[in-house]
């Protein structure tokens, strides 16, 4: 059973992080809940130099605490599995990106494991280790935390270091350690993380069936949206269901009558926030729709260009032993298509490895590789 240091006292924390001061790489996991919040409430940290690991109750501490220098020490190497949720939690509490940052699940898909392989199966298949029993479902901001639960989390970043040294070795042997590198580096990105209002639209389902006016009337409405729920500190959906954003938009209800009838805004929804609403859309009104397109669908040959490259694609991924999504997703492909060509398909290693060839059969395919229209 994992062996573990339980840290909830300042006292204790400040002592470790100074034991740590001298560290070059950290293995480094987290354990949130954002169920009921807008922002994810970090719950525990969880860090191993390789011989002692840290299970740091940041509720207790108010946060990272005296471990905030060593996530932002540039000379410390912070090494995750699936880093992008962990480096979203902790930029919205450090209000900067931890860095720099190795991931083992990039690592993995670059020899030909699945691009999303869990920690556990990834720890199984190369060390050959069993992990404890998933607690995937804890709430992990209630206390106290059940000794079977720390056990878990403590052991997320005991194997870490190992799988980090066994993944490196075998990428280097194949010649693609600069390719984990990379990908790593670009996790740190702080516009990844970053949602401003203007742009909180994109990630409404149902907004890429809405013309231009309904899309303007859809840009303010989120915003406000996105607004209320960081006010708030509730999760968006708790304001406003995405579908019911979309049909506000498109219906443009004049008045409170309207609003009852052609939405299904429950009674309490359309009390409190009915004139607000009105207020959000009569206010689009008298604004010009932003320069946003939504890309149309494909034509028939597009479409069949698109299915050619996505089974090249996946020839030479699989001859590569690398995972295809981590080389270009389908959205990618039909970018590649409609005849983008400001792509990571065709940039660094990916271009290398398969951008160049399906950059030129999409050329030789012609106008099927240009925008319709």
């Amino acid at each position: 059973m994992t062996d573990y240091l339980f840290i909830d006292t300042a006292t204790e924390a400040a002592a470790l992080a100074a034991d740590w001061a001298g560290a070059t790489r950290l293995a480094v996991d987290t354990e949130f809940v954002r169920e009921s919040t807008y922002r994810a409430r970090l719950c525990l940290l969880q860090i191993s130099d390789g011989e002692r690991i840290a299970c740091i109750d940041t509720l207790a501490l108010g946060g990272p605490g005296p471990f905030t220098g060593l996530l932002l020490d540039p000379g410390v190497r912070k090494v995750f599995h699936a880093a992008r949720q962990d480096l979203e939690v902790l930029n919205d509490h450090l209000e900067t990106v931890p860095g720099p940052v190795w991931d083992t699940q990039v690592a993995a898909a670059m020899l030909g494991h699945p691009d999303q392989v869990g920690y556990t199966q990834l720890t199984g298949a190369e060390l050959g280790v069993t992990l404890p029993k998933d607690h995937a479902r804890t709430d992990w901001s209630r206390r106290p935390l059940a000794p079977e639960q720390l056990h878990y989390a403590a052991a997320d970043v005991e194997w870490l270091l190992p799988l980090a040294d066994r993944l490196a070795a075998a990428l280097q042997q194949r010649g693609r350690l600069e390719w984990a590198e990379a990908e790593s580096a670009a996790l740190c990105d702080p516009d990844l993380y970053a949602f401003d209002d203007a742009g909180a639209w994109r990630r409404v389902k149902g907004a890429s069936r809405l013309d231009a006016p309904a899309l303007g009337r859809l840009v303010a409405l989120a915003a406000w949206r996105e607004r209320e729920a960081r006010d708030r500190d509730r999760p968006r959906r708790w304001i406003l269901k995405d579908e019911d954003l979309v049909a506000l938009a498109e219906r443009n209800p004049p008045d409170r009558e309207a609003l009852a009838r052609e939405t299904r805004l429950p009674g309490a929804s359309l009390q409190r926030l009915g004139g607000v609403l009105l207020d959000v859309l009569q206010a689009a009104a008298d604004v010009a729709p932003p320069a946003v397109s939504i890309p149309a669908r494909l034509e028939p040959a597009q479409e069949r260009l698109v299915k050619q490259l996505l089974a090249r694609l996946r020839e030479i991924a699989e001859s590569a032993q690398v995972s295809a999504p981590m080389v270009a997703t389908r959205k990618d492909v039909e970018a590649l298509v409609r005849g983008r060509r400001d792509l990571a398909l065709l940039q660094g290693w990916r271009r290398a490895l398969a951008g160049d060839e399906l950059l030129r059969m999409a050329e030789r395919a012609g106008p099927a590789a240009a925008p319709p229209g």
